[in-house]
C-alpha cells in the first residue's frame, strides 16, 4: 500500500469547520464536550495524506453514548482498535471510496487527549519541528506499507521524540 501526502489545501480547515458544526448539533450534551482539529491537516502548510483527524474529548465514563450519534453522521465505527485503545473510540468516513475523516473520541481528561493537541500545537508553533515531520512524511510514503497502521507506527518514534520534549510523560 502506498501513502500519497498532499500539500496542504485550505479545504481541509473548512471541511473541519463543517464536519465540527454536523458534530456540535449532533452531540448535544449537558456535560461539555471539546471537538479538535488535529493531524497534519490542522497545521497550516503541512504536507499531509488528505485526511481529516477530528479529537473528541467528552467527560469521564461517557464514550459510548456518542457512538450512536457519531455513527447517523455517515461514519463507521471500528471497535476492534479498542483492543490497543481501551479508553478511545475510533470511527472513519469514506468519500469516493477513500478515507476522508477519522475521529478519535476518548475522555477529555486523558492523557491521549493532551498529547495529541500538545503535538498539534507544536507543529503549528515551531517550523523547525514541522519542517522536520514533514520530511519524515515523505521519506516514508516512498516505501510500500501493510496497511496505514503500519505507516503511523513508523511515525511514532518521531513523536514520542517531540512529546518528551514537551515533557508529556
Amino acid at each position: 500500500m502506498r501513502i500519497f501526502i498532499e500539500e496542504y489545501n485550505t479545504e481541509w480547515a473548512k471541511g473541519f469547520s463543517i464536519l465540527k458544526a454536523k458534530l456540535t448539533k449532533k452531540l448535544l450534551s449537558k456535560k461539555p464536550i471539546e471537538i479538535e482539529h488535529i493531524g497534519s491537516t490542522s497545521v497550516l502548510n503541512l504536507a499531509s495524506k488528505p485526511v481529516i483527524d477530528v479529537l473528541i474529548g467528552v467527560h469521564k465514563d461517557n464514550l459510548d453514548n456518542h457512538i450512536k450519534p457519531i455513527t447517523e453522521l455517515g461514519f463507521f465505527y471500528v471497535k476492534e482498535y479498542e483492543k490497543e485503545i481501551p479508553n478511545r473510540r475510533f470511527f472513519y468516513k469514506n468519500k469516493n471510496n477513500k478515507r476522508s475523516a477519522h475521529i478519535h473520541l476518548v475522555e477529555s481528561s486523558s492523557l491521549w487527549f493532551r498529547r495529541h493537541i500538545a503535538f498539534r500545537n507544536e507543529l503549528r508553533e515551531n517550523s523547525k519541528t514541522k519542517i522536520e515531520y514533514e520530511k519524515l512524511k515523505k521519506a516514508l510514503a516512498k516505501k510500500e506499507w501493510k496497511d496505514g497502521n503500519e505507516y503511523a507506527d513508523a511515525k511514532t518514534d518521531f513523536i514520542k521524540s517531540v512529546e518528551k520534549k514537551l515533557n508529556l510523560y
